[in-house]
């Protein structure tokens, strides 16, 4: 009989010793031939994919295939022989095995190998918006569905950069310059329903993070998981919202992405634009809504600059005004502290 752990996966794993895990891994796998024992089949993207927005992490990640009980073998081998840092596996959203079904590895692999100068593991135009979902109908993931996280102009050409899930949500393949002509748009529903809940979703995980940032947690797995989402969120920079106020409250989430992320040119654009929407704000009549916003900038500027007098002033509107928002009132709690994150 079948079970989870007798079936062959793909899972993905950490090690933060990659060089010395190639060298144990390719031995131990010698030795188990010799023996006639099972082995595992590893893929190591860091070998394909080295100059992109998560290469840090990269460099710590492999594609492992085997049966869960064999792979639980090998841990199990490098905890006894006293190794320190050692071979992890990578949670998904649930906090289980993160695995990859093997057409979507398949494809991942064929993409590395053959593109991996357009890969990173990280307005209405031609019928197609950012954060539309698409399925691919050429090249190494055809058949796979993808998010529009960018549409490009270049010489009367429109392209995309479009996100994969590769695992559960939690490590995404984007694939840069792709053709129009390379997709088809699937049924909207979905991406409006990612529309109406973006702002939020990507205040809940800034929020979260930040949170982590001030309390200073340290679990590597936690940092890790932190900056693969602000990686993720601060690919929609650029994203068009409707309304200014949305608009503000957005701009003021990516500036603190860019900060947390260190992305220092989108940092510095970003606070340029958030000062002009500053400016804009109190050239205008006072409304609940208005204010809202502008706290919110205060904040990402605070978080920016670390200027004290945006900070202030967001304690100050809070304590003056008592705002209904929980989520306002939680980001001015963080930065009262006047810890630097």
């Amino acid at each position: 009989m079948t079970t989870p752990e007798s079936t062959t996966h793909w899972y993905l794993m950490t090690h933060l010793e990659m060089k010395r895990f190639k060298e144990w891994l390719l031995a131990e796998n010698v030795k188990r031939l010799d023996q006639g024992e099972p082995v595992v089949e590893p893929f190591f993207p860091s070998d394909f994919i080295v100059e992109t927005a998560l290469s840090n992490d990269l460099s710590r990640l492999v594609f492992v295939k085997g049966t869960k009980q064999l792979i639980e073998e090998l841990m199990d081998l490098e905890l006894k022989r006293g190794y320190i840092i050692r071979l992890r596996r990578y949670r998904n959203t649930t906090g289980g095995w993160a695995v990859v079904s093997d057409k979507k590895m398949d494809s991942f692999i064929n993409a590395c190998l053959k593109h991996s100068g357009n890969i990173e593991v990280t307005p209405p135009i031609e019928g197609i918006e950012e954060m539309d979902v698409v399925r691919i109908i050429s090249g190494p993931f055809a058949g796979c569905e993808a998010a529009v996280s960018r549409v490009q102009h270049s010489k009367g050409n429109i392209h995309l950069d479009l996100v994969i899930d590769l695992v559960s949500g939690v490590l995404n393949v984007k694939m840069n310059h792709v053709s129009r002509n390379d997709v088809e748009i699937l049924n909207r529903s979905a991406s409006d329903a990612i529309r109406t809940d973006f702002i939020e979703y990507t205040q809940n995980h800034v929020l979260e993070i930040l949170e982590h940032r001030v309390k200073g947690v340290d679990e590597p797995e936690v940092k890790q998981q932190d900056m693969l989402m602000l990686t993720r969120l601060i690919r929609y920079r650029d994203h068009q919202v409707e309304t200014e106020s949305a608009r503000n409250h957005f701009l003021a989430l990516m500036l603190i992405c860019a900060h947390l992320v260190r992305f220092q040119e989108d940092e510095t654009a970003l606070k340029a634009q958030a000062l002009e929407a500053l400016d804009s704000i109190s050239q205008r009549s006072e409304s609940k809504a208005a204010s809202d916003m502008r706290t919110y900038l205060w904040i990402a500027l605070y978080v920016s600059t670390r200027n004290p007098v945006y900070r202030d002033a967001a304690k100050q509107y809070v304590r003056e005004h008592q705002p209904k928002s929980q989520k306002l009132r939680q980001f001015v709690s963080l930065i009262r502290t006047g810890k630097k994150v």
